[in-house]
């Protein structure tokens, strides 16, 4: 499989994503979800839904800020899993969506757990994610 078609696959979880609970990766007032893309080089840019701004996904040694990234570390980990899955074919895990909190049963991301129990089902059932 090439880069163009796990990037379409990583790009429906992100609408998955966007779809529930808190709706990360989607931008209301500017009616528009996050995406990845790859150039013709074959390097993963991140397209942010609230900035609009196409971020270089690859490690660059100047900086690990990615200027225009507007959602949180476990978000930026998240897009950087999906880079890994893009450029190599490296599945993700799915512990990935909605991390679960170490004391009780509610997940880093807040949202509600029908919310996070629809996209676990759903996204994780992408080939995007190792099946368990």
């Amino acid at each position: 499989m090439n880069r163009h078609k796990r990037a379409e696959q990583v790009n429906e979880a992100i609408k998955i994503i966007g779809s529930h609970g808190r709706r990360f990766f989607y931008n209301k007032e500017h009616d528009r979800f996050a995406r990845m893309e790859v150039d013709e080089r074959g390097k993963v840019w991140f397209v942010d839904d609230y900035s609009g701004k196409r971020i270089y996904t690859h490690p660059t040694g100047f900086s690990s800020r990615w200027r225009g990234f507007t959602h949180g570390g476990t978000l930026h980990n998240l897009v950087e899993e999906f880079r890994e899955y893009i450029a190599h074919g490296l599945q993700v895990w799915p512990g990935f969506l909605g991390p679960e909190r170490g004391f009780d049963e509610s997940n880093i991301w807040g949202y509600p757990e029908e919310d996070m129990k629809k996209v676990r089902e759903t996204a994780g059932a992408l080939p995007v994610f190792r099946q368990q």
